[in-house]
């Protein structure tokens, strides 16, 4: 049966990559202190590096409706490309998080994959989940019965075997947690799928009206079932013709993606390289309750997922094209326009060309570890603006932090008006890879914020400078506050040395060294602070500023007064 759908494709590159910078990607990482990852199918298939991704820290708790900056980078560039066709599809998946543990999206405690059982779902670890999962047994249960959509182009593969699981990917169906092969190399999946469409980023924008069309918020897909769970057949006639029951499942019931242009980036680059010198990056105003009820009940445990998919012109006109002339099965094995490392005459010599052809149309993707979206607290009403304020990079030179970045605020650059908010909040690890440079505790991420007089300053802002101009923060405690990430059972450098017999490189490491954040936790909270009035501000981290981009400043319109509410959920 041929089916209409867009095919997420790649260049012939084996290390072809997508990071998310913000939220903190994971990269299939979790608490491994390696310079690479443990496990490449603990969570999902990202086909990215081993170097990549973010260690876990403690949750955020996003406010409903605020303004979250979701940043990444591509390493094949993206956007209006004449090299290229490229789309980025961003999806969040959220459960209750006191949903039974076959249904509860969660981190987990090891880096090893969870169990192809509904045992593994259950199973714990002293007194907790052992394992990671986003897409529930249930899902990957019903991928591994369906049988894949034969009207897809495969190229020259040999696919081993006929369901869901096999795709000129993943030929082989290796298994990464629940994921589903199948459902992550297509888009819109023909299949319920349990993730939500934030948005789709294209090369133009008259694929808009069929993604937003197809995607699963507003448009139900069909299954075939038997007694209500996934029979084989993929279609209506072959589920018809086999007895069985062609099952309506109703869409999630939210508005349709947003279709937009993909910003524009530079190819064979990890980095600042989209407009202005900046990453790449969407703004998600992040659902209400009315969308996803977990909110009003504080209990959403939530993951952001992103994924990268490109192509190039070789596999025809409208071989790209989502809605019609999609290349598809005509053009398999002899027909295909792309061959294994072929031998080609050009300039009258013959050549070999690298050509793999279960990368030429492939998907990269990363994502966030959990987070929470929480409800708004009294007095800060629907129509009230909220923005997100967070710290993006990971503990490191430039070399040892690649392909992330060293430390930075997110957005590096905000521009606010008087009566919106700001959420300050920023997470980080104790299990940076070991002896990645950094200042204070090893292998520990620490940040704070104090004012600095302008965008060259290094050092902090004195007393009598803030005396005479507008600060940052209104009250000297709010000040000390996000100074000191409330620090306690600090000592002074007098009693430090003491305690470490005059040891300067004991003294770094001291936990009670609160110069160097040591006392501080992986997670702070600033709270929800209102913008009262107008200005400019610029802003540092003082442990992190020995560093190329350690030193983060920002325009500002406002000054802030005291928090209106903190977060503190982190599990």
């Amino acid at each position: 049966m041929k089916f209409i759908a867009a095919l997420f494709a790649f260049l012939a590159m084996v290390n072809a990559d997508c990071y998310m910078m913000n939220p903190r990607g994971s990269n299939d990482r979790l608490n491994e202190a390696n310079t690479d990852r443990n496990n490449a199918n603990r969570m999902f298939d990202s086909q990215n590096n081993a170097k990549g991704g973010f260690c876990y820290g403690p949750a955020m708790g996003y406010y409903e409706g605020s303004l979250l900056t979701i940043e990444w980078t591509a390493q094949h560039g993206c956007g209006i490309n004449a090299k290229l066709v490229c789309n980025i599809v961003l999806q969040y998946m959220c459960s209750n998080s006191d949903a039974a543990p076959v249904d509860l999206l969660r981190d987990g405690s090891t880096t090893n994959t969870i169990t192809n059982n509904a045992q593994g779902a259950t199973a714990e670890t002293n007194g907790q989940l052992t394992y990671g999962m986003h897409e529930p047994y249930s899902f990957y249960q019903a991928c591994s019965t369906r049988q894949r959509n034969k009207g897809l182009w495969i190229n020259d593969r040999n696919l081993g075997g006929n369901t869901a699981q096999f795709t000129r990917q993943n030929n082989n169906a290796n298994r990464f947690a629940y994921e589903c092969p199948e459902e992550r190399d297509y888009f819109p999946y023909w299949a319920p799928v349990p993730w939500v469409d934030i948005a789709v980023l294209v090369p133009t924008l008259d694929y808009c009206p069929f993604y937003q069309a197809e995607s699963f918020n507003v448009k139900s897909k069909f299954i075939c079932t038997t007694g209500g769970v996934q029979a084989a057949p993929n279609n209506q006639a072959d589920c018809a013709q086999a007895g069985l029951d062609w099952t309506e499942v109703p869409a999630h019931g939210v508005p349709a993606p947003d279709c937009v242009i993909a910003p524009l980036s530079r190819d064979n680059h990890l980095g600042n390289g989209g407009a202005g010198g900046h990453n790449n990056f969407y703004n998600w105003t992040l659902p209400f309750a009315k969308d996803l009820p977990c909110i009003a009940n504080d209990n959403c445990n939530c993951a952001l997922r992103i994924r990268y998919n490109i192509s190039t012109g070789d596999l025809g006109a409208n071989g790209n094209r989502p809605d019609s002339g999609f290349i598809d099965w005509s053009s398999n094995g002899a027909a295909s326009p792309i061959t294994q490392d072929p031998t080609l005459e050009a300039s009258g010599a013959n050549f070999t060309l690298a050509v793999d052809t279960s990368q030429f149309g492939r998907t990269f993707g990363d994502r966030s570890y959990m987070f929470h979206i929480r409800p708004r607290p009294s007095g800060v009403t629907g129509s009230n603006r909220i923005f997100n304020l967070n710290v993006r990079g990971k503990r490191g030179n430039i070399v040892q932090t690649y392909p992330a970045t060293e430390y930075d605020f997110m957005p590096d650059v905000f521009e606010g008006r008087v009566g919106d908010y700001i959420h300050f909040q920023w997470t980080g690890c104790d299990t940076n890879p070991a002896g990645n440079a950094g200042e204070g505790t090893d292998g520990t991420d620490r940040s704070n914020m104090v004012q600095v007089m302008n965008l060259e300053s290094s050092v902090p802002a004195t007393a009598e400078w803030l005396k005479s101009n507008t600060p940052l923060f209104d009250t000297p405690e709010l000040r000390l506050h996000f100074a000191m990430i409330g620090q306690t059972g600090c000592l002074t450098m007098e009693e430090l040395l003491a305690k470490n017999n005059n040891n300067a490189g004991a003294v770094e490491q001291d936990k009670q060294n609160c110069m160097k954040l040591n006392a501080g936790t992986p997670y702070f909270d600033g709270g929800l602070i209102r913008m009262n009035s107008t200005g400019t501000f610029y802003y540092m981290n003082t442990r992190n500023n020995n560093f190329s981009n350690g030193k983060s400043s920002s325009p500002r319109t406002t000054t802030m007064p005291e928090p209106l509410n903190k977060t503190s959920k982190t599990a």
